[in-house]
């Protein structure tokens, strides 16, 4: 067992009904007066842009610089063409409304600016100057898997951690946190799940994350299928915008695992995306940390299925218990949105098990995970995935 960590989160959490309306406060309080806003194409459609400006005064909503054509992707190149547009426009804060895409296009614009850099790889294994941060603030989508409010960023294989990329302040609003479709609220709920999951397994007992994950947990078992089946209903939406925040809190502080090396390396290598893979990725996971984590997968059980169900299962029956809830729950989902929870329901062969096993064996989740991962236990985890 590890016996030291470290965390941080620096980012104000404003969650409930109206909170949106507190982001001109916020801005004034940064002394913003001409903020960058980003989002992508969709969420303009969707009328989450409108929904914010409105929420901004009218003297500050006038100089607010507009850049809507965030990629699916973030890529380092369009960072560098916003990077041009707010030294142009004088902008001084970065508003950043929707999914992981937006959110990772915003951190690293703030590192480009910060640093003087234009791309993220001369920063890795150097100290980032913390001083002369743009303020940044963040309204996540449930497009998004909770990493806004972390100080994770990664490009590929360019993989940078740093508190100077966490947000000043994270609104959540059911206005915003409804915006999407079943779909991708199941997808990302999963990759939310995965991260409150794997960190609370993995955390020192006394880190700080693992109230963040077990609280995430809580929720997103009680409220995520509620919220795929029905986008109107306000408090699941709400809840599980909420959780998938603090389990991004928790991925950003707490050590993570099989799950997170697998489904990077099935993004990295398949058609599949790294957010589709994690409903199929963890439950095999979770079967992998029955060896050395028996006693915490029987608290996951009861903050999944609470008091009473947990007092009727013998003590020697919790840990798999707790499985068998997260695997209900995808397949749950899967009834609802179709989301993946066999590699056989996609196109992956097994004939590339081998190449996506060396893949995860050298992602940093494997390096970093409480016991270090071979390529034969991740092809062996695969075979159970499938």
């Amino acid at each position: 067992m590890r016996k030291y960590f470290e965390f941080y989160n620096g980012a104000k959490i404003k969650c409930g009904e109206a909170a949106l309306m507190t982001i001109g406060a916020e801005l004034a309080a940064a002394g913003c007066k001409a903020p960058l806003l980003l989002c992508s194409s969709s969420q303009e459609k969707l009328g989450l842009l409108d929904k914010v400006m409105q929420a901004i005064p009218a003297e500050l909503s006038e100089k607010v610089v507009l850049y809507s054509s965030v990629p699916m992707k973030m890529d380092q190149d369009v960072v560098k063409e916003i990077e041009k547009v707010y030294v142009a426009k004088e902008c001084d804060g970065i508003i950043a409304i929707g999914g992981d895409s937006v959110m990772d296009t915003a951190k690293c614009l703030r590192l480009f600016l910060s640093q003087n850099c234009d791309e993220l790889l001369p920063l890795l294994g150097n100290v980032i100057n913390k001083k002369s941060l743009a303020p940044l603030f963040v309204i996540p989508t449930e497009n998004g898997s909770g990493r806004e409010a972390s100080g994770e960023l990664s490009v590929g294989e360019t993989y940078v951690s740093t508190e100077a990329i966490v947000p000043d302040v994270v609104i959540i609003d059911e206005d915003t946190a409804m915006a999407t479709n079943a779909k991708t609220i199941a997808k990302c709920g999963a990759f939310a799940l995965a991260n409150a999951i794997e960190s609370y397994l993995y955390a020192e007992e006394e880190d700080p994350a693992t109230a963040y994950a077990e609280k995430s947990i809580s929720l997103l078992t009680k409220n995520l299928v509620n919220a795929a089946k029905d986008g109107d209903n306000e408090e699941a939406c709400r809840a599980t915008a909420l959780a998938c925040t603090y389990a991004g809190i928790a991925y950003g502080n707490a050590p993570f695992g099989a799950a997170h090396a697998l489904a990077e390396a099935i993004g990295e290598i398949t058609d599949e995306t790294e957010d589709s893979a994690f409903s199929m990725t963890l439950v095999p996971a979770m079967k992998r940390a029955l060896k050395d984590r028996e006693q915490r997968l029987k608290t996951v059980f009861y903050l999944a299925k609470g008091a009473t169900e947990y007092a009727e299962t013998p003590d020697s029956e919790r840990a798999q218990a707790a499985i068998s809830a997260i695997e209900s729950l995808f397949e749950e989902l899967r009834e609802v949105t179709q989301i993946y929870t066999k590699i056989s329901q996609t196109k992956i062969m097994r004939e590339i098990f081998g190449t996506i096993a060396e893949a995860a064996a050298n992602r940093r989740s494997a390096i970093t995970a409480f016991s270090p991962i071979t390529k034969d236990e991740f092809i062996a985890l695969l075979n159970e995935a499938y």
